[in-house]
């Protein structure tokens, strides 16, 4: 198992390249092999109609910090392409409150890497889980 190396290039794209850029304030909190963890801070540009952390946004939690796991999980360190990405909705977070997403790569294999993030209030409450499934090529 190749941990992400804080080195790598790719860090330092992170939240900040194509759709990841919409989640302004993001910022990767720590990487170990098979985990990370991403934190946000709830903003306007990131709230639904009704004030609170949207659900698109929290699906790009789930795949950000879900692929920079796979990442550290997989011995190239490849980011693969997303297959199946599902969230349970719980609880919402309003405007102003950081919420951090936990990743933890279940397994990563040669063609096929699979990944479930929790994302939690500052307080610890479990407010939404993902899954993701992703094509690591042959």
């Amino acid at each position: 198992m190749a941990e992400l190396s804080p080195d790598d290039p790719r860090r330092a794209l992170f939240g900040q390249v194509g759709f990841d850029r919409s989640l302004a304030g993001m910022t990767l909190q720590s990487v170990e092999p098979g985990r990370a963890t991403v934190a946000l801070t709830v903003t306007e540009a990131v709230v639904n109609m009704v004030g609170t952390l949207h659900g698109g946004a929290i699906a790009t939690l789930v795949d950000d910090a879900g692929t920079i796991a796979i990442m550290s999980a997989d011995q190239d360190s490849r980011p693969g392409v997303t297959t199946d990405l599902n969230v349970s909705y719980f609880s919402a977070a309003p405007l102003g409150e950081t919420v951090t997403a936990e990743a933890r790569c279940l397994k990563s294999g040669r063609t096929l890497a699979f990944v479930e993030v929790d994302i939690r209030s500052a307080e610890g409450k479990l407010l939404a889980q993902g899954r993701m499934t992703k094509f690591m090529g042959r």
